[in-house]
């Protein structure tokens, strides 16, 4: 118990001392330090937001042609449905128009054997 006593005076005793004022003139320093750091950084800072406004209209040119080749994209997509669909759509009216040509021709024939044999 008595190191614990001996050792906290110790340390209070090589603390009382030092006093943490500051003096105007330490205010005065510190303000022209940080100027001095301060105006370099606002130079960089002016120079991205010019590189920025000129990453922003690169940005914005893209988004345009992506626009624009999406658009296009699309149209061939139309382009190539229409190119496919209407031959297809084409061939079955012609399928199904063959086939009732078919059937109908059947049942001339058909009728036409009623005839000959059932004059």
């Amino acid at each position: 118990m008595k190191s614990v006593f001996l050792f906290s005076v110790i340390i209070f005793a090589i603390a009382m001392p030092v006093r943490a004022e500051l003096t105007p003139e330490d205010l005065d320093r510190i303000r022209l330090i940080i100027k001095e750091e301060i105006a370099p950084l606002k130079a960089d800072i002016e120079a991205l937001k010019i590189d920025v406004a000129r990453l922003e209209g690169r940005v914005s040119g893209i988004e345009k042609q992506i626009a624009l080749l999406t658009n296009v994209v699309y149209g061939l997509i139309a382009l190539i449905v229409v190119a496919i669909g209407i031959p297809a759509w084409r061939g079955k009216r012609d399928r199904d128009q063959e086939r009732k040509i078919e059937e109908l021709t059947r049942e001339i024939e058909t009728l036409k054997q009623q005839r000959i044999v059932n004059p």
